[in-house]
Protein backbone atom coordinates (compact mmCIF):
# COMPACT_ATOMS: atom_id res chain seq x y z
CA UNK A 1 0.00 0.00 0.00
CA UNK A 2 3.53 2.20 0.61
CA UNK A 3 3.97 1.81 -3.14
CA UNK A 4 0.61 2.96 -4.41
CA UNK A 5 1.11 5.76 -2.51
CA UNK A 6 4.43 6.56 -3.82
CA UNK A 7 3.60 5.97 -7.30
CA UNK A 8 -0.24 6.56 -8.04
CA UNK A 9 -2.76 4.39 -9.40
CA UNK A 10 0.19 1.88 -10.73
CA UNK A 11 0.48 -1.65 -10.31
CA UNK A 12 3.43 -2.38 -8.23
CA UNK A 13 4.53 -5.98 -8.08
CA UNK A 14 7.40 -6.92 -5.95
CA UNK A 15 10.29 -10.22 -6.42
CA UNK A 16 12.56 -11.40 -3.84
CA UNK A 17 14.96 -13.70 -5.98
CA UNK A 18 16.87 -16.02 -3.21
CA UNK A 19 17.58 -19.12 -4.70
CA UNK A 20 19.15 -21.76 -2.44
CA UNK A 21 23.01 -23.01 -2.72
CA UNK A 22 21.68 -26.42 -3.95
CA UNK A 23 19.89 -24.66 -7.05
CA UNK A 24 22.33 -22.44 -7.89
CA UNK A 25 24.82 -25.67 -7.59
CA UNK A 26 22.33 -27.72 -10.26
CA UNK A 27 22.28 -24.54 -12.42
CA UNK A 28 26.56 -24.78 -12.77
CA UNK A 29 26.62 -28.30 -12.84
CA UNK A 30 24.37 -27.89 -16.11
CA UNK A 31 26.43 -25.33 -17.53
CA UNK A 32 29.71 -27.05 -17.13
CA UNK A 33 28.65 -29.73 -18.78
CA UNK A 34 26.93 -27.89 -21.99
CA UNK A 35 23.00 -28.80 -20.57
CA UNK A 36 22.80 -24.73 -20.77
CA UNK A 37 24.22 -22.27 -22.84
CA UNK A 38 24.33 -18.55 -23.13
CA UNK A 39 22.80 -17.22 -26.69
CA UNK A 40 24.94 -14.53 -26.75
CA UNK A 41 24.04 -11.59 -29.90
CA UNK A 42 26.95 -9.44 -29.60
CA UNK A 43 30.04 -8.57 -28.13
CA UNK A 44 30.52 -4.86 -27.55
CA UNK A 45 34.23 -3.52 -26.59
CA UNK A 46 33.82 -1.49 -23.69
CA UNK A 47 34.36 2.30 -25.64
CA UNK A 48 31.36 1.00 -27.68
CA UNK A 49 29.01 0.68 -24.84
CA UNK A 50 26.74 3.56 -26.97
CA UNK A 51 26.12 1.40 -29.62
CA UNK A 52 25.09 -1.30 -27.42
CA UNK A 53 22.70 0.32 -25.69
CA UNK A 54 21.09 1.39 -29.30
CA UNK A 55 20.99 -1.75 -30.52
CA UNK A 56 19.42 -2.74 -27.57
CA UNK A 57 16.58 0.27 -28.12
CA UNK A 58 16.47 -0.88 -31.66
CA UNK A 59 15.11 -3.87 -30.71
CA UNK A 60 15.33 -6.86 -32.66
CA UNK A 61 17.85 -8.65 -30.34
CA UNK A 62 17.76 -12.81 -30.32
CA UNK A 63 20.63 -13.35 -27.22
CA UNK A 64 22.14 -11.26 -24.95
CA UNK A 65 24.58 -8.43 -25.65
CA UNK A 66 28.14 -8.55 -23.88
CA UNK A 67 30.06 -6.09 -22.79
CA UNK A 68 34.22 -7.15 -22.97
CA UNK A 69 35.76 -5.03 -20.11
CA UNK A 70 39.34 -6.56 -21.31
Amino acid sequence: MLASTLHGSRRIRVFSGNPDTELLAQITRYAEHGDIVPVVDTVHPLDRLADAHRALEAGGVRGKHVIQIR
